[in-house]
């Protein structure tokens, strides 16, 4: 593993018309590209994730996993507008005459994230993966640069429906106040079932011992973990990021016209406890892809955990990935062979 911060002097023209005069991008890089950089893979990262892959999907990238670092070479830029080592929204604001959060779309992202292409010498991604937000922008990479991937992968993610966009909002609306700990209390909630929630927390008093029937301000055990987290997220997460980042989610959104442009093959994974991203919106996306003519795929992964399955899953998580980007050698009988080729396969699929 190595890193780089990639300093871009040339004006960056956002969707909005804000020209932003020069823009770091901090970026990871897992194995080693081969001599023709065919072996080139890139991943985005989720909301509050950096490009440090290692540090959110341990066990998926490694030797001989999902993401094999003998084999392939996995790029990561941490997001402009992110605040892990690229230029963040605190400092986009700092810049700007109004001194207000720029708006910063999925496709100002990838645009941003594309001007590395060059400084490495890759042409062309073996693939292009991400989870949720993550998800989006690889979906905004296929119709932003429909010749440049073979595969994309878009994890839990679709269009935020409108429980998505109330979420976000209310998110902002606490770190309009300065209060980031309760958007990220909020937050967690929609990354985690409540099947989860019963189980690891139930109707348990707070583990510090605390007695919620015995002092109004005592708390159970779940106010507690969500109490815990919020500290936490303060401590590591601008709030100014956090803004550009939700509203750029809010802001993603794929017309027809846009699926259309998409010349890769599209694998969509829904997880089946994700109420963030339900299962079905996955679905119908997946399905508009494919009435679009792309090739495209929906598997599932099954798990009781909610949207955060695709980071906590690892086991699951590599099965899947697996099947997509080392898919089993098939072999047949000549009678086999004849039978499966003329039979009709459809291009929507599941997977467990």
């Amino acid at each position: 593993m190595f890193e780089i911060d990639l300093l871009i002097n040339d004006p960056f023209e956002l969707e909005s018309g804000e020209v932003i005069s020069e823009m770091k991008l901090r970026t990871t890089i897992y194995g080693k590209l081969n001599a023709d950089r065919s072996n080139a893979v890139l991943v985005f990262h989720a909301l509050t994730g950096s490009s440090r892959i290692h540090e959110w999907w341990n066990g998926v990238i490694e030797d001989g996993g999902a993401l094999d670092t003998s084999k392939d070479a996995f790029i990561c830029v941490n997001y402009l507008g992110s605040c892990y080592g690229s230029t963040s929204a605190k400092a986009l604001k700092g810049r700007n005459s109004r001194r207000e959060v720029p708006i910063v779309t999925t496709r100002d992202i990838v645009r941003s994230t594309s001007l590395l292409f060059d400084y490495l010498g890759v042409n062309r991604f073996k693939a292009v993966i991400g989870g949720s937000v993550g998800g989006m922008l690889a979906l905004q990479f296929a119709v932003e640069f429909p010749d440049l991937a073979d595969e994309i992968i878009a994890i839990a993610a679709a269009p935020l429906s409108a429980m998505g966009l109330a979420l976000n909002h209310i998110q902002r609306q606490a770190t309009a106040r300065g209060d980031i700990d309760i958007a990220r209390k909020i937050a967690l909630l929609s990354y985690r079932s409540p099947t989860q929630f019963s189980e690891r927390f139930g109707r348990k008093p707070n583990r510090n011992g605390e007695d919620p029937k015995g002092k109004f301000q005592d708390r159970f055990d779940i106010g507690g973990y969500l109490d815990h987290q919020g500290a936490a997220f303060r401590k590591r997460f601008e709030l100014e990021s956090y803004e550009l980042l939700t509203k750029a989610m809010d802001l993603f959104d794929l017309t027809d016209e846009d699926i259309r442009k998409v010349r890769s093959r599209i694998s969509f994974i829904g997880i089946s406890s994700d109420w963030l991203f339900p299962p079905a919106d996955i679905r119908a996306l997946a399905a508009r892809f494919v009435e679009s003519g792309v090739e495209a795929r929906y598997h599932e992964l099954r798990s009781d955990v909610g949207h955060d399955a695709f980071l906590t899953e690892a086991a699951e998580m590599c099965e899947i990935l697996g099947s997509i980007l080392s898919p089993p050698q098939l072999e047949f009988s000549e009678a086999e062979a004849a039978n499966y080729f003329h039979e009709p396969h459809g291009l929507t699929a599941g997977c467990s």
